[in-house]
């Protein structure tokens, strides 16, 4: 059967369902009810599955993962800071936000992210891991990332520089 002949079976008896509806006509067969009852619950259905489908597609980033992308979006920040007023900030705070960047100071467990700056030039990002407490393993490990903050030539590093030091991918 092709497919407007099916369409056509369908829209027939829904319009005489139609037509009797709005003359008021008392008897409704059983037939009719649930072809208008049929396409409903399908559709609730399909409306049902697409929605689990679509909710199963989102996901949550784990908070080492959001604090080493934290860190990262720091390193560029503070030498951009650095580059601007020819020292480091003071601190986190003082950093300007990035616009269409994760501009946050805390970690992935809302901690502040401890910030420090050698005399020797070496920056340093700490997150003391889930636990907040020094070592641990796992989500409790901390996450130390340094970089050079200038070159060879004593000019500011880029911001694509390297981690001296990267506790995250061990």
């Amino acid at each position: 059967m092709r497919r407007s002949q099916r369409l056509l079976r369908v829209a027939v008896p829904l319009s005489r369902f139609a037509s009797k509806m709005r003359r008021g006509s008392a008897h409704v067969s059983r037939h009719q009810v649930r072809l208008v009852k049929r396409p409903i619950i399908i559709l609730a259905i399909a409306t049902a599955v697409v929605a689990v489908l679509v909710f199963s597609f989102v996901d949550r980033i784990p908070p080492r993962s959001l604090t080493a992308t934290r860190m990262h979006v720091l390193k560029r920040r503070v030498l951009q800071f650095a580059q601007a007023h020819g020292e480091f900030p003071k601190s986190l705070v003082a950093l300007p936000v990035m616009e269409g960047y994760d501009s946050s100071i805390r970690d992935g467990w809302k901690r502040d992210i401890i910030f420090e700056a050698s005399t020797s030039g070496i920056v340093t990002f700490r997150s003391l891991g889930r636990d907040g407490a020094v070592g641990g393993s796992g989500d409790d490990a901390d996450i130390i990332r340094s970089f050079p903050a200038r070159d060879a030539q004593g000019k500011w590093s880029d911001e694509m520089i390297e981690w001296s030091e990267d506790t995250f991918r061990k």
